[in-house]
C-alpha cells in the first residue's frame, strides 16, 4: 500500500514537471522561479519512498524524460538570449565607433543629424550584459558629449558672418 501511495505521489510530481516544461517562458525571472520549483519537485521525488518494482523503471524513465525536456527548453532559452545579447553588443559597438569617428567632424549640421540618429538607434537596441554595457555606454556618451559640447560652443559663439554683422 505504501509503495502504491508513493507511486501516486511520484506520478503527480512527474505531471507537475511536465506542466512546467510545457510552459512558454520568455523572461529570466520566470525561468529562475521555475528552476527553483523543478528543484523542489526533484527533491520531493527523491525523498518519496519506493514504488512497486513493476512500475519502478517506467516511473524513473518518465521522471528523467520530464526533467530532460525542461532542461532542454531552459538551455534553448538561455542560448538564444546569449546569442541576442551578442548581436546587440555588436550593434552598439558599431554605433560607438561611428560616434567616435564623427565627434571631431567639422560639418556640424550633418553630423548633428547623424549623432541624433545613432542616439535614437542606441535606445532601440536590446539588452547586453552589464559588464559590457557600462563600458560601451561610457565610450558612447563621451563621444556624443564631445561632439555636442563642440556644437553648442560654436552655436553660442556664432559664425564668423554673424560676428561681422554684429560688429
Amino acid at each position: 500500500e505504501t509503495f502504491e501511495e508513493n507511486l501516486k505521489i511520484k506520478n503527480e510530481i512527474i505531471a507537475q514537471i511536465i506542466i512546467i516544461s510545457e510552459k512558454t517562458i520568455n523572461s529570466h525571472k520566470y525561468w529562475q522561479s521555475n528552476i527553483k520549483e523543478i528543484e523542489t519537485l526533484r527533491e520531493t521525488f527523491f525523498k518519496t519512498g519506493k514504488v512497486p518494482s513493476k512500475q519502478n523503471e517506467k516511473t524513473w524513465s518518465s521522471f528523467k524524460e520530464a526533467v530532460r525536456t525542461f532542461n532542454k527548453n531552459k538551455n534553448t532559452y538561455y542560448k538564444t538570449l546569449k546569442k541576442n545579447q551578442s548581436e546587440n553588443y555588436k550593434k552598439k559597438l558599431e554605433l560607438v565607433e561611428i560616434a567616435e569617428q564623427n565627434k571631431e567632424n567639422e560639418d556640424l549640421e550633418t553630423t548633428l543629424i547623424l549623432m541624433k540618429n545613432i542616439q535614437s538607434k542606441w535606445k532601440t537596441i536590446g539588452h547586453i550584459p552589464r559588464k559590457d554595457s557600462d563600458k560601451l555606454w561610457k565610450r558612447f556618451r563621451a563621444a556624443c558629449n564631445a561632439f555636442f559640447d563642440r556644437y553648442h560652443e560654436q552655436k553660442n559663439n556664432g559664425s564668423e558672418e554673424e560676428i561681422a554683422n554684429f560688429k
